[in-house]
């Protein structure tokens, strides 16, 4: 056997002198000394055992090494659990199956390595996923297990045109990676570029899914996400049946889903579970909701900065006595107020759940409600701030959530500077820079752009069941 050496020597021999000294500072793995009696002749045979503690299942391999036991199943052809490390194994292979939960047992007799089966992990049990609520749908969401979440998707399509394939990146780390799709449903063109990109993934440690998600998109500085996050099975199915495929990362509770475009990113895996007249109603309020979220603050901030002339008359009345005596303009007005709350939605997430959204509410209405007592904001400010706040809320995806958030504020400085004609700029060039963004070969803005009339309510509403495409598979 041999491998490549860190030191100034290319390769040495793999032997068990290596290997034990390349493990004794692990402080996790346990070495021992074993000898037994043969089972037909009389003497006695000596091997060494190494383990990775707390990944391995102590009575199987209790079990597996008894001494009356393994004369026998040291053999691998006769236990499923042991196999014979082949000669030129490299110490790479040998370290990842050490780690993952393997025994590696060694016989001076033959100078043989063996591996036995014995990995359980650290795990935990499926449960409700936190990143998408589920009222009607299913409450079992992926886990930190690869090998789970994989259960998960196959017990929902039983079909063996759902193909499933193995990866692994990361020098170190060797984190396993399953490429999930289905077979006549998805591009072939798309599956052989998502291959291509997580072969090309060079690193060292792969920490997660959100890791991966910037290494293997489109362009390396994004304004908006081209890979979608998801963390329930049932999604993952809807997903890959309308041709996208998804990413599995052992150690990650969510799936990447892929090519996306922005009318995916509006759509809650609930959806399904409603009825059509339902989902559509509550998809037009998160297209609102989407678009107040990034550009009522701008918008309203070139017509009370600059243009104020093109508000109505009473509604000028009422802005301008709310502003009298107010020590801010109102660009630093209202730029304050976003920051403020920026400020809260972050304390809330970071707070445990159950008091986050309680300061998140409550220190708004109470901040909110002093500003305005003490003098340092409009009524009407506080109105277009936390309509854009409950805006951002309804977002699914909370990638696109921070993205609307950098768009909000480019909007605002640059009406800001140059009141409505500063707003349509950054408007137009944020349209124009959407237009230019691609996800695996799918145009971000599709079916608007390019326009595709056909596709457009498809895309954005529901239809009902009966009008839907159905896909026959075996």
């Amino acid at each position: 056997m041999r491998i490549r050496s860190q030191s100034k020597r290319t390769e040495q021999s793999i032997t068990y002198e290596w290997l034990l000294d390349a493990v004794r500072p692990c402080g996790d793995v346990e070495v021992h000394s074993l000898s037994y009696e043969l089972e037909d002749r009389m003497d006695r045979e000596q091997i060494e055992v190494l383990y990775c503690t707390n990944m391995v299942d102590t009575q199987l391999m209790q079990k597996l090494l008894h001494p009356e036991g393994l004369g026998v199943r040291i053999d691998p052809e006769q236990s499923p659990f042991i196999q014979s490390l082949d000669p030129g194994v490299e110490g790479k292979q040998l370290f990842n199956q050490l780690f993952a939960g393997y025994i590696i047992v060694w016989k001076p007799s033959n100078g043989q390595f063996y591996a036995m089966d014995c990995t359980q992990p650290p795990s935990r049990s499926p449960e409700e996923s936190t990143l998408e609520l589920s009222i009607k749908g299913p409450r079992d969401g992926f886990v930190e297990e690869i090998d789970t979440n994989l259960a998960l998707i196959r017990k929902r399509l039983r079909t063996p045109k759902m193909h499933a394939e193995w990866f692994t990146v990361g020098s170190e780390s060797q984190t396993r990676l399953c490429l999930i799709s289905v077979d006549g449903v998805t591009s072939p063109a798309v599956l052989e570029e998502a291959r291509r990109r997580i072969r090309g993934v060079d690193i060292a440690v792969l920490h997660g899914a959100g890791e991966l998600e910037d290494i293997i998109a489109d362009k390396t500085i994004l304004l908006v996400p081209l890979i979608d996050y998801i963390g329930r099975p049932d999604a993952v199915i809807q997903s890959i049946m309308n041709g996208r495929f998804a990413i599995l990362v052992d150690g990650s509770p969510a799936a990447l889903i892929a090519p996306v475009n922005v009318s995916l990113l509006v759509k809650s895996p609930e959806d399904a579970y409603q009825p059509y007249y339902f989902v559509v109603f509550e998809r037009t309020l998160r297209l609102i909701s989407f678009f107040l979220a990034g550009i009522l603050p701008g918008f309203y901030l070139g017509l009370l900065a600059f243009n104020s002339d093109q508000l109505p008359f009473a509604l000028l009345a009422t802005v301008t006595m709310n502003r009298i005596g107010l020590p801010f303009s109102p660009q630093m007005e209202l730029i304050l107020m976003m920051l403020m709350f920026e400020i809260f939605r972050e304390a809330g997430v970071r707070l445990p759940r159950a008091v986050g959204q309680t300061v998140t509410v409550v220190g708004g209405l109470i901040v909110g409600d002093a500003a305005i007592r003490a003098g340092l904001t409009s009524a009407t400010m506080l109105v277009v701030t936390a309509v854009t706040a409950v805006s951002t809320f309804t977002l699914v995806n909370q990638s696109l959530n921070g993205s609307v958030t950098v768009i909000r504020f480019y909007m605002m400085i640059a009406s800001s500077f140059l009141g409505l004609f500063g707003f349509f700029i950054s408007l137009f060039s944020v349209m124009l820079y959407l237009c230019t963004l691609e996800s695996f070969g799918m145009p971000y803005l599709k079916p608007l752009a390019p326009f595709e009339f056909k596709k457009m309510l498809t895309a954005v509403w529901q239809l009902p069941w009966k009008y839907r495409a159905k896909r026959n598979l075996p």
